[in-house]
């Protein structure tokens, strides 16, 4: 599965660069993953933007979206990342979901970086 963070979720949602690989990698079929962290984050951007929230509904229930718990907090806050809080606990659940995660999609650098130095590959997209 992919986890897919905040910067390539809302993608889907708003036409901009990056938006037809995300929404083809949705149509192909790729499964995704995320903390529950996503549907609050695709929330706030709808409202935010006066977006459909029924469309971040209809996204969200094609992801499989898992809780945080306090070993994942705990490994966000020893892993020193430097980055910021919700992307430090999206890198924090991808990896802790690395059984089953094969790779992260994100558009964001930082947490691009972050995740190539934890051993995390990054989801090539069409």
């Amino acid at each position: 599965m992919i986890y897919l963070d905040t910067s390539a979720a809302a993608k889907a949602l708003i036409e901009e660069e990056g938006s037809e690989a995300v929404v083809l990698a949705f149509a192909n079929g790729s499964e995704f993953v995320s903390s529950r962290l996503l549907a609050v984050e695709l929330h706030a951007i709808a409202d935010r933007r006066s977006l459909d929230r029924e469309a971040v509904v209809d996204l969200l229930d094609r992801v499989a979206l898992v809780s945080l718990d306090d070993e994942t907090l705990t490994a966000a806050i020893r892993a020193g990342s430097g980055l910021r809080t919700l992307d430090a606990l999206h890198l924090a659940a991808a990896l802790e979901l690395g059984d089953v995660v094969t790779a992260l999609l994100t558009f964001d650098r930082e947490l691009a970086a972050a995740a190539r130095a934890q051993g995390l590959s990054l989801a090539e997209l069409p």
